[in-house]
């Protein structure tokens, strides 16, 4: 017994070290096979020069890149630009190298055609137009009296140039940002004829399409990048036929416009996800105005919360000092912009009668703004000679988000990035 003892104590000695148990190894996240995404209406076009709704954008933001992009904090970073060189009036650009869906290979030549395209009085885009107004041979493209921008040139296979006719700013970096200006080769639409879009859509974006039901739905494939293998849109009618189609797990992500939270049950709620888009909403006020009248008493978390539920949240911004209390408040707001209105209406209903909305076309609130013709109104820029702001709340993307997937995140305009999508271990 006594020859064994020595070995008794070291065993003993030993035990709590062996029953610590491993570090447990990160879990391997993987990208679902099959999604299923909601649409509230079909596409009339998969033409990003010409798509003007969140169902269009949902295609071209996923099969198509721009030169540039939007950061969720709103930085212009480059997308398909690998370097970029500035004199005066002229900017150059170096091509990433990349795939299309079709297998070609994307060069300057290719983007060359792509920013000219939107221009043909074929496609006729006046987004497109508007946002390359400052570069040289607009008008003639439009015209139809030359096919390509003169302001274009390229200086090598992965090199171009964009003259324009003034300074470069970083305005119109923001402009290739654009989802109108997605590279969309001229072939495809030169050699796909009056269907191209079914037969020839191909892009850089890592998705491509499969196949298009009009009023039915779309599938998409991967072709490069991470996310799942296939994505289906599937077009419903109303909120209420997704919200539905949501419950019974038919789809795994469904919009929801800041207005129909109210519409979503209480048990849903935690899988409405507010995701991050550049910006913030701001009450702006017109000091020493008659026509406004500030109640304290309400402060803005209260007010925020109130509009959207708890799912995006208060900048605890302040009423700010200094304007005199007299009518009640006739608050102006961007009619298109829809968390906005919500948050316009909800202190109408909250102050009960003592808010009046007033929902317009935005160049006209603008116009209002700089005449110094309204008192308040919710927005992004402080458009008066003389305001003060009140910060409310962070632009967001509401989705409902199924809870088998998760690291979803949004393009600048709200669109789910497909490749981002991944499933919940």
């Amino acid at each position: 017994m006594r020859r064994w003892w020595p070995w008794l104590l070291l065993v003993l000695a030993l035990v709590p070290a062996l029953l610590i148990s491993k570090p447990k190894a990160p879990p391997i996240v993987t990208p679902p096979s099959r999604v299923s995404e909601a649409i509230l209406a079909n596409p009339r076009t998969l033409d990003p020069a010409l798509a003007d709704n969140p169902n269009e954008w949902a295609v071209d933001m996923n099969v198509f890149d721009t030169l540039y992009r939007l950061t969720p904090g709103g930085q212009v970073v480059g997308d398909l630009v690998s370097h970029q060189s500035i004199s005066n009036k002229t900017i150059t650009l170096t091509i990433l190298p990349k795939r299309l869906g079709n297998g070609a290979r994307l060069g300057a030549s290719m983007v060359a055609g792509a920013l000219s395209r939107p221009l043909w009085p074929s496609v006729g885009s006046t987004q497109a137009r508007a946002l390359l107004a400052a570069v040289k041979g607009v008008h003639a493209v439009e015209t139809h009296n030359q096919t390509y921008l003169s302001g274009v040139s390229v200086v090598n296979q992965d090199t171009l140039s964009i003259t324009l006719t003034k300074s470069v700013t970083p305005a119109f970096l923001r402009a290739l940002a654009n989802p109108a200006l997605a590279i969309v080769p001229v072939e495809d639409q030169t050699h796909g004829g009056r269907y191209w879009q079914l037969t020839n859509l191909y892009g850089t974006g890592g998705y491509r399409l499969i196949s298009w039901i009009p009023n039915g739905s779309l599938s998409f494939q991967r072709f490069s990048g991470r996310g799942p293998e296939t994505v289906n849109l599937v077009d419903y009618s109303n909120f209420q036929e997704a919200l539905l189609a949501f419950q019974n797990q038919a789809v795994w992500l469904v919009p929801v416009d800041p207005a129909q939270l109210d519409r979503v049950p209480g048990k849903l709620l935690p899988q409405v996800k507010a995701l991050q888009t550049p910006g913030n909403l701001q009450l702006v006020l017109r000091l020493h105005s008659a026509n406004i009248a500030i109640y304290p008493r309400l402060s803005t978390q209260e007010w925020v919360k109130a509009a959207f539920r708890g799912r995006i949240p208060s900048l605890k911004g302040r009423w700010p000092a200094g304007v005199r209390r007299g009518k009640p408040m006739t608050l102006y707001v961007n009619q298109s912009q829809a968390e906005a209105v919500v948050l316009a209406d909800t202190l109408a209903h909250l102050e009960k009668g003592r808010v009046t909305v007033k929902a317009l076309p935005e160049s006209m609130l603008k116009s209002l703004a700089k005449g110094n013709k309204i008192g308040a109104y919710i927005g992004q820029v402080n458009w008066f000679k003389k305001g003060a702001t009140m910060p409310l709340a962070p632009l967001r993307a509401l989705w409902l988000v199924s809870p088998k997937i998760q690291g979803v995140r949004a393009f600048s305009n709200g669109i789910i990035d497909w490749h981002s999508i991944q499933s919940k271990s």
